[in-house]
């Protein structure tokens, strides 16, 4: 098993230190379901809030989906008043239909920003982070979508991520904590991927963490040729568009990052772009990018119409 769960409360609090994940003072909302991992996420930031000195909000999230779900924010309350911390039950009405998970999602994490907290802390761990990576491998992701999760991003930090869910459960069976189920359902593709790990360290032992160190690797490599791509974007960026004989000069890596630049939402597939890195669109014209939006290659620049 990766990491001791005897010295679990000190790598979580130097995760939160190191990383500057929040300043002493500022308000973190942890979002708790009620599950393994956000609970010992709760209980790992109480303890340590003397260090991190973090000002704990706990919120929990009933999505409507699920009849227990009432019940079981109702007991992440009652956790949250025996730790004599605030807390913040969340109601969301999602109606059925396509795309279910992902509304969902989209609408937590608009209910958890509009909380206005400084941050918001979830339990995301390391066999998470596998399993989001090898899902954006399988759609075929580039090297900003193989990073995974960051530690931070934005509002949102991951004290766990680090830690496998084996030595959060083995500290929660330690301090003998309770928790739910977690009720995702298996033949989901989430559900699914975490069925195929197993598999996968059969293949390879430690498939896990051999994924999500890759994943900190690219990272640091995105961070890296996002510098060159700002640079470049300087050089070459006019309200005008993109001159097209400069690109040419680039990595082609750089090309494509510029090119992805130009549109406006970032909403278009990575292959008709890649096309023209490869040599479509060869000359003076147009190309359908798709969702609207055109490739215009005129006056030796290329822009965007929509």
């Amino acid at each position: 098993m990766k990491g001791d769960p005897r010295t679990l409360q000190r790598r979580v609090l130097g995760a939160v230190q190191r990383s500057g994940l929040w300043m002493p003072g500022e308000s973190v909302a942890v979002a708790v379901s009620g599950g393994l991992d956000s609970t010992v996420l709760l209980h790992l930031l109480h303890r340590t809030q003397g260090a991190h000195r973090g000002e704990l909000v706990v919120c929990s999230i009933d999505h409507g989906l699920r009849p227990e779900s009432a019940h079981e924010v109702e007991g992440v309350g009652a956790l949250a008043r025996n730790l004599s911390l605030p807390f913040r039950a969340i109601k969301l009405e999602i109606e059925p239909g396509p795309n279910l998970a992902e509304r969902a999602r989209d609408a937590r994490r608009l209910a958890l920003e509009s909380l206005g907290t400084a941050c918001i802390a979830t339990g995301h761990h390391e066999d998470d982070q596998a399993e989001t990576v090898l899902f954006h491998l399988l759609r075929g992701s580039g090297m900003r979508g193989l990073q995974g999760m960051q530690i931070k991003n934005g509002p949102w930090v991951r004290p766990l991520l680090f830690e496998s869910r084996e030595a959060l459960h083995a500290w929660a069976m330690q301090e003998a904590l309770t928790w739910v189920e977690d009720p995702s359902n298996p033949g989901s593709q989430r559900g699914t991927l975490r069925g195929l790990m197993p598999r996968l360290d059969e293949i390879h032992g430690g498939a896990g963490r051999a994924l999500s160190r890759s994943a900190r690797l690219l990272a640091r490599e995105d961070e890296w040729l996002s510098s060159l791509a700002d640079a470049a974007w300087e050089e070459l960026h006019s309200e005008r568009g993109l001159n097209r004989e400069m690109l040419a000069l680039l990595h082609p890596a750089l090309q494509l990052r510029l090119l992805r630049r130009l549109v406006p939402d970032g909403s278009i597939r990575a292959e008709p772009l890649e096309s023209v890195v490869d040599g479509a669109l060869s000359g003076p014209g147009t190309l359908d990018l798709g969702r609207g939006i055109t490739l215009v290659w005129s006056s030796g620049h290329l822009r965007v119409e929509t």
